[in-house]
């Protein structure tokens, strides 16, 4: 039985005004100024918050589980600059794991050895000369292998033709290093102690036969993302990719009251799929919610990110006319895709980045309302690095929520300005991450990290929000004020899993998903330290406690 939790002499963490709270039943039984509460039998615990801010637990609306599980356990490259420094924390790292048998850093820039560079083998052969190493880019969409991993994976003799994915030659017709895309990545992760199966996840494939040992241990990695993301104030986690897989794993920890906040997972469609995999993938996302644990919705791929030069976009690349990239799916499969979804009631949820890959989206939603009739289905689109002013009003009129991640813009969050806002142009910069012009136009937003690419704290995605800067004089500032940003961290990502009757908002009857705050959440505008989970509550249980 859920405990009852009375709160005492909070702060609301929109209006700043004092509250205390009575949770029951794993709901909010009463909220009102403090001394006001009605005579109730005593609850099994009474918090004095002491001033501390509250608000409704966090949405984190785009992470990956499985992925930023596996990360705890590696090497985390983000901030580190030059050939200097990555050598030292890579050589740090392979003297702590003496005997893992890939070396797997992540969040590496794609200048990480230095401004003008880009990674190779060689480099990376270098800073490691013997023991096989992978470098993931910060972004997840690349990555560098050393010739030991490349040996290791059997690269260096034969490389095998991959599906919207490229194992990049040099001019002797060997692997240079640098892996795009997720089928090339994984032709090397798979060695990693994970058996690379956080990638499959991502790319919506199974991964055959699993031993009992590795099934618990991936039961395990899931534990410890999740515990982050209490740690951090999250009570929903959104996750964005998804096979039959990783299905059980979460169906049997929710059997096993091992969730201790809420997930929603997606089913992940990919080109490479034929139609019965895609029927299959389409059933699962069906599957009912149980507990803590949602499905109901798919993951789709419309391109990659302009690091990769694989961001799909309307214009020319800079420097290389008659170039815009593609998309991944043709536009007739991807529609007949979105028309299949919707018409199982799923929502569809959209990887573009480029604006030529939002507007495909926004066909393939236009055909499944065509096709099927308009309802209230909530289509996502993730990302959004640019938009075409045109399309602005096609948002807004097909009812999409722009699930948008404040960490993201170059020169935000630890990510430097180059090579990126080049690759996109200066001329282009204004219709890049546009918050302010989504919201001003009635455009629904839900915020995330991306985690493990972004770190996966909200605290230093809403510093990110309210310090992002524009990149010259001429481009537009598309910072929300606080309140929107923690609307977009709160209700907004409520809205966008069809749950804002029972969560995001600190009401009577509301779910008791909430977070109390130790330092003035304001105050990350400036610092991104200025605020912390001292306590988070999911469904009335209290998932983590820091002292108060």
């Amino acid at each position: 039985m859920t405990p009852t939790i009375e709160i005492h002499d909070a702060r609301d963490i929109f209006t700043d005004a004092p509250v205390s709270l009575r949770l029951e039943g794993g709901c909010i039984a009463w909220i009102g100024a403090p001394g006001t509460m009605p005579d109730a039998p005593p609850p099994a615990r009474r918090i004095a918050a002491g001033g501390r801010r509250i608000a409704p637990g966090f949405c984190e609306s785009h992470l990956h589980l499985f992925w930023g599980g596996a990360t705890l356990s590696q090497l985390n490259l983000l901030g580190i600059e030059g050939a200097e420094a990555a050598a030292q924390a890579i050589a740090g790292f392979a003297a702590e794991t003496p005997a893992v048998a890939l070396l797997v850093a992540y969040s590496a820039n794609y200048e990480v050895l230095g401004p003008g560079t880009r990674p190779d083998r060689h480099a990376l052969d270098r800073l490691c000369p013997e023991r096989p190493l992978l470098m993931i880019a910060v972004d997840g969409h690349g990555a560098w292998a050393n010739t030991a991993a490349l040996a290791a994976a059997g690269l260096m003799t034969c490389v095998p033709e991959v599906e919207n994915a490229e194992v990049v030659l040099g001019p002797d017709g060997k692997p240079n290093g640098e892996l795009r895309e997720g089928a090339a990545i994984a032709l090397v992760q798979r060695l990693s102690t994970s058996g690379g199966r956080e990638g499959l996840v991502i790319a919506g494939d199974e991964p055959g036969t699993v031993s009992p040992a590795d099934r618990a241990a991936d039961k395990a990695t899931l534990a410890a993302a999740l515990a982050a993301c209490a740690a951090h104030g999250i009570t929903t986690a959104v996750n964005m990719d998804g096979n039959l897989y990783l299905a059980d794993l979460l169906t049997e920890m929710e059997a096993e009251g091992a969730l201790p906040i809420r997930v929603s997972t997606a089913m992940r469609l990919s080109p490479a799929h034929d139609d019965a995999r895609i029927a299959e993938l389409i059933e699962a996302a069906t599957r009912p919610a149980q507990g803590k644990l949602g499905f109901g919705r798919i993951k789709m791929f419309l391109d990659g990110v302009f690091d990769t030069w694989t961001a799909y976009r309307t214009d020319d690349y800079p420097g290389r006319p008659g170039f815009r990239s593609e998309p991944l799916f043709t536009p007739e499969r991807y529609s007949a895709l979105c028309v299949a979804a919707d018409a199982r009631g799923l929502q569809i949820q959209v990887h573009c980045v480029g604006d030529a890959a939002v507007r495909l989206a926004l066909d393939g939603y236009a055909a499944a309302r065509a096709a099927n009739g308009p309802r209230d289905a909530r289509h996502r689109i993730e990302h959004i690095d640019m938009l075409h002013p045109d399309d602005l009003p096609r948002l807004r009129d097909l009812g999409v929520i722009a699930s948008m991640q404040p960490v993201h813009p170059p020169g935000s969050s630890g990510l430097p300005l180059e090579p990126t806002v080049s690759i996109m142009g200066r001329d282009r910069w204004r219709d890049t991450f546009p918050w302010a012009a989504l919201a001003g136009a009635g455009v629904p937003i839900a915020f995330g990290t991306d985690w493990p690419t972004a770190p996966l704290s909200p605290f230093n995605a809403i510093h990110a929000a309210l310090s992002r800067t524009p990149w010259a004089e001429d481009v537009p500032d598309q910072r929300l004020p606080f309140e929107a940003v923690i609307e977009a961290y709160t209700t907004g990502g409520a809205r966008a899993l069809f749950a804002e009757e029972g969560r995001g908002r600190l009401a009577p009857g509301m779910a008791a998903d909430l977070v109390l705050l130790d330092g003035d959440p304001r105050a990350l505008r400036e610092d991104a330290g200025a605020c912390r989970a001292a306590l988070t509550i999911c469904a009335g249980e209290i998932v983590h406690e820091a002292a108060l």
